[in-house]
């Protein structure tokens, strides 16, 4: 428990009034802490120690960006998967820091590790443990071209941005009707679809950037008659 006390030679200064604007600038609720008055003239402020200390954001679920941030969270993930006690620790950052860089969290990589991109979990036990099964489960996670597909916390970031732009959440979906008609595809092949979507668009940015490069520096070296 932590005290404060405040005085002031001042008799105008409501010192009450001023402990509790520092109790609300710290952002703490008013009845987490305690403000009374002694018999001298002061105003003490108690504060547990739990409000003081910072707060860690949740392990599981924080970005990881620099190598020692992924180093903590592959030691977290070795613990929380037992499979993961034969692969060498060298190899399994190797691997997973590239997951990482593309924004997943740790438990991201652990749902990754326990199910397939279509949701049904990884077969258990034994014989299902080791580098090569670690490299088999992430390469699942992989399009065909290699890119990393979105975590199962990234699918839900888009559908609460689809629900707060206010889009019907079966948007692109075929109406009922039609779905009696004609087959309808996997959900492995829904999600190939989608990649490949992505893919498309992340090319054609990146043919678009190059275009107005290249513009730009055509126009730099046209001289038009009468313009220096």
């Amino acid at each position: 428990m932590a005290e404060f006390r405040i005085s002031s030679d001042d008799d105008r200064v409501d010192l009450r009034k001023m402990a509790t604007a520092l109790v609300e600038s710290q952002g703490w609720a008013r009845e987490e802490v305690g403000i009374w008055d002694n018999r001298r003239g002061e105003v003490i402020v108690t504060v547990d120690d739990a409000l003081l200390s910072p707060t860690e954001a949740d392990p599981l679920h924080r970005p990881r960006h620099t190598p020692s941030d992924v180093h903590r969270a592959c030691e977290l993930v070795r613990r929380e998967d037992p499979s993961l006690r034969r692969v060498d620790f060298a190899v399994l950052r190797r691997e997973a820091a590239r997951f990482f860089s593309a924004g997943w969290t740790v438990a991201d990589v652990l749902h990754g590790l326990a199910h397939r991109p279509d949701g049904t979990p990884w077969p258990q036990g034994p014989d299902h443990q080791g580098t090569e099964w670690l490299r088999a489960r992430l390469r699942a996670w992989r399009t065909a071209d290699g890119d990393i597909r979105p975590s199962r916390s990234q699918e839900s970031a888009q559908m609460r941005v689809i629900s707060k732009a206010g889009l019907p959440m079966d948007i692109g979906l075929p109406a009922e009707e039609e779905v009696a008609q004609y087959p309808v595809a996997s959900p492995s092949a829904a999600r190939s679809a989608a990649d490949d979507a992505r893919r498309l668009i992340r090319q054609n940015a990146r043919t678009t950037s190059d275009s107005l490069a290249h513009r730009d520096r055509t126009a730099a070296t046209i001289h038009r008659p009468g313009k220096r």
